[in-house]
């Protein structure tokens, strides 16, 4: 890697060079492609100037997904040429020679694909291709039904199928594995496609845990160490072997024996031991049984064989212990014993007698080394942390008790390396819920609030990910949002300062001038969970300027006007309206939005009118208003305390649909507020369901927010919280299996 690193690669040519070596070498050596995969993760961040557009870069990685695309397509044009050679071959006179010449092209390309494919997936379990495109490639691959194309898919599912097979992607997996069983039950490719694909069928059964450990590729550390295993086996064979002959050549000698021991017949090999002997074994047994007796060593001194049973030392004393005898014992030996046994009592003849301090030799060198101390904690690799950290990520997603992940986060104990943690926990929530990305945000907040996670980590741990977020747009569109909102939670809880926040994810933002688009997504998130009042005091306090984060050259009154951040921005004029307009307690707008609904029954233009005479833009969106709107069309809809008028919330449907704005976060509010009303009328039976089924159909509340509101543990929020869960089970029940039918249709 240092010798790659230390080429100059100024140019766009030497980039696609270096690229295409290494894209080679990962395809014609599949087993080194993790190896690989490794090297263009380092490289991934390495841009050079385009050659047609100078003032334009272009880095290592877009050119390396271009070019892994280009192979992964190449094999319909492959087919096509296939096909007329195949023609050619047909009406040629040489078919033996074409012949040859088109199957090993065919067997090439078949080796190409497999190597483009499993590289691929390497580079997807590194977070450098999305969940998107291996789905992509699934279908591709599952669609042709030709023998190369399923090979390669199985080669795919075995690499990353457990990266893609989470709870949200499930039913997706679960069609791929049911048109895959369908394959194999039509019986119409080959039967090692077959059995390959019933092969990842059963992995994915046994939870992507192999039966077989993967043999990849060995450090030369492991071969050094195998080799002088084997050396060692060698030698003890041979030493064994020498010495059996030797036994061969002895003369038969007759043991006289004691009376109960009779009972099973002699062999015609039985032999005595010879005592000059027996202190050498002793000496062995003394050194590896410390707690070894001089009585035992004194009766080891007589012939074994004439002591009587009730001193006879057993067949395990031999060695020391049981531990060093099946330690040191010939594979072979096990068997050999248990024939044994059925012939003639188990005792010492000869040849063992030889063997055993053979045997301590061949061990001596090992022996004598000193004991080394250890460090009580040894430091941990790379990639050892990013398992354990995405294993606790994984569990804390599931589970939701931030307690314990702060605890077991605590307890790796990874100082300066908490940054690679920080970076697992934004790649595996990337590309999934809002919920999700709301949940390892707030983890991340408590981890920095707590002292267990520097602030300068928390950097580091982003800015990997913000490096290469424009590059990564291509496949994930709404990227800048969805690391607003993994980021919102650390300034909506004060952990952070705006202007500390904004200064440092701009550093890396700023050479490919994103860093605007970015605080622009967090300013919007902020302002529907705060108010945008609150959000513009916070910027102008801050003492940011927008010249100071977009490129330069940029207009920054047009960024303003085209990111609708005017909120920012109030002039004196708008300052002296907004203040004008008398900020309303959460019991006045109650009180008159209820009037209007409950006692008036104004319609919609009449509200919208008294909420624009008597709001600004903030307060439209701030939660006391939207509480009080969803109390009031909830409170008019409420017939006899036990049923919910669907007219009503119909009729109502514009305003509601105007003011919550198909956004979460008020959603999420809007549910608090019925909610607490719920609790307020004594929590009539069915009544909360009936709400939520009416709000469900009529796209009032979001799936999302239905979510959240069911996982949230917002302390302000309790009050009646678990008797309101219980009362929507079934509810949240028909929901998750109705996403789960609408997926699989």
């Amino acid at each position: 890697m240092k010798q790659v690193t230390d080429l100059t690669i100024d140019t766009e040519e030497r980039l696609k060079g270096v690229i295409d070596l290494v894209f080679e070498k990962a395809i014609d050596e599949p087993s080194f492609s993790v190896a690989y995969g490794n090297m263009c993760r380092c490289l991934a961040t390495l841009k050079v100037q385009m050659t047609d557009k100078p003032n334009t870069t272009v880095n290592f990685r877009k050119l390396l997904l271009n070019r892994c695309q280009k192979e992964f397509e190449k094999d319909k044009v492959d087919d096509v040429v296939f096909e007329r050679k195949q023609k050619e071959l047909d009406s040629a006179t040489e078919r033996e020679r074409l012949q040859e010449e088109l199957e090993e092209a065919k067997d090439k390309a078949r080796r190409r694909s497999i190597g483009n494919i499993k590289f691929i997936g390497e580079l997807f379990k590194l977070k450098m291709l999305t969940e998107a495109i291996m789905h992509d490639c699934v279908v591709k691959l599952l669609k042709n039904h030709d023998e190369e194309s399923l090979e390669c898919l199985c080669r795919l599912l075995t690499t990353i199928g457990k990266d893609l097979d989470f709870e949200k992607a499930k039913p997706r997996m679960d069609q791929y594995f049911n048109q895959m069983e369908k394959i194999v039950k039509e019986r119409k490719t080959s039967s090692r496609i077959r059995f390959m694909l019933q092969d990842v069928i059963d992995l994915r059964l046994h939870n992507w845990v192999s039966r077989r450990a993967d043999q990849g590729p060995k450090t030369i550390e492991q071969i050094h160490k195998e080799a002088k295993i084997e050396e060692q086996e060698e030698q003890r064979k041979v030493h064994q072997q020498l010495l059996s002959k030797d036994s061969k050549r002895r003369p038969d000698q007759r043991v006289q024996r004691e009376e109960t021991w009779n009972t099973v017949p002699m062999t015609k090999n039985s032999r005595t031991i010879d005592p000059n002997k027996i202190p050498k074994i002793s000496k062995v047994r003394h050194a590896s049984a410390s707690g070894y007796s001089a009585n035992s060593r004194e009766r080891s001194e007589k012939p074994l064989i004439s002591a009587p049973p009730s001193s006879r030392p057993g067949p395990f004393i031999r060695g020391g212990s049981s531990k060093e005898l099946l330690e040191t014992q010939n594979p072979e030996e096990p068997r050999r014993d248990r024939e044994r046994e059925g012939a003639e009592p188990r005792r010492l003849s000869v040849t063992e007698d030889k063997v055993e301090p053979e045997r301590s030799r061949v061990r001596e060198p090992v022996k004598p080394e000193p004991v080394v101390q250890t460090p009580d904690r040894p430091a941990l690799s790379e990639e050892e942390i990013e398992r354990k950290s995405k294993s606790i990520i994984d569990e804390f997603l599931h589970i939701n008790d931030y307690k314990e992940a702060v605890q077991c986060v605590d307890e790796l104990d990874l100082g300066s390396q908490l940054h690679i943690f920080v970076r697992v926990g934004v790649e595996s929530t990337l590309e999934r819920s809002q919920i999700t990305r709301d949940h390892m945000g707030q983890l991340l907040f408590q981890l920095v609030q707590q002292g267990i996670l520097p602030k300068p980590q928390f950097y580091k741990g982003f800015a990997d990910t913000l490096e290469q977020a424009d590059d990564m747009a291509i496949d994930i569109p709404h990227i800048w949002l969805y690391l607003a909102e993994l980021l919102s939670p650390v300034l909506r809880e004060g952990g952070f300062s705006m202007r500390e926040l904004f200064s440092e994810l701009s550093k890396p933002l700023l050479p490919v001038g994103r860093a605007g688009i970015l605080i622009s997504e967090i300013l919007h998130i902020l302002c529907k969970q705060m108010s945008h009042r609150t959000v513009g005091s916070l910027w102008r306090e801050s003492g940011l300027n927008w010249s100071d984060v977009l490129p330069e050259g940029e207009d920054v009154q047009a960024f303003i006007s085209q990111q609708k951040l005017q909120f920012v921005q109030l002039d004196s004029s708008s300052s002296e309206a907004a203040l004008s307009k008398k900020v309303l307690s959460p019991e006045e707008l109650s009180r008159q939005l209820e009037r209007l609904l409950l006692e008036d029954m104004a319609n919609d233009e009449q509200i919208f009118d008294w909420v624009e005479a008597n709001l600004d833009e903030s307060q439209m969106s701030s939660s006391p208003f939207l509480r009080a709107l969803m109390t009031a069309v909830c409170k008019a809809a409420v017939k006899g305390n036990c049923r919910v008028d669907t007219a009503i919330i119909q009729r109502r449907l514009p305003v509601l649909l105007k003011y919550l704005n198909s956004d979460t976060e008020r959603q999420l509010q809007a549910l608090y507020a019925l909610q607490a009303l719920i609790v307020a009328l004594d929590q009539p039976p069915n009544l909360l369901r009936m709400f939520f089924d009416c709000l469900y159909d009529e796209d009032v509340i979001s799936e999302d927010a239905f979510y959240k509101w069911e996982t949230s543990k917002d302390p302000a929020e309790q009050q009646g919280k678990g008797v309101a869960l219980k009362s929507v089970t079934a509810f949240f029940t028909w929901l998750r299996e109705a996403e789960e039918e609408s997926e699989d249709n």
